[in-house]
């Protein structure tokens, strides 16, 4: 069974653009590697900046051998360079009932 993410990206001062591009490839290169499922993707924005990514991997397994994987690994170094990994209730509209994002992509 594959497993939904909900990944949090916050972008560093100046990073912005640099983020968004790495987000809209970043599923289609897990695919390549046999990582995440064809489910599709969701991608949105916090009134902060914050972007906000949901998809699926392939499975527990795919997401242990994503920490090994090294076209992952240095996909992951330049999110690191780019954004803070934080977690979703850190999103100040995930506190809401009916929390609700800008659309991207």
């Amino acid at each position: 069974m594959g497993r939904i993410v909900i990944a949090v990206y916050k972008p560093k001062p100046g990073q912005e653009a640099v983020l968004d591009k790495l987000v809209e490839g970043h599923v289609g290169i897990l695919r390549e590697q046999g990582l995440a499922t064809d489910r599709p993707v969701s991608v949105m924005r916090a009134a902060d900046g914050t972007v906000i990514e949901i998809f699926e991997w392939a499975s527990l397994k795919a997401i242990e051998d994503a920490h090994t994987n090294q076209v992952v690994q240095g996909l992951w170094g330049e999110f690191a360079a780019a954004c803070d990994f934080i977690p979703l209730s850190a999103v100040p509209e995930a506190a809401g009932m009916f929390p609700d994002f800008e659309a991207v992509g």
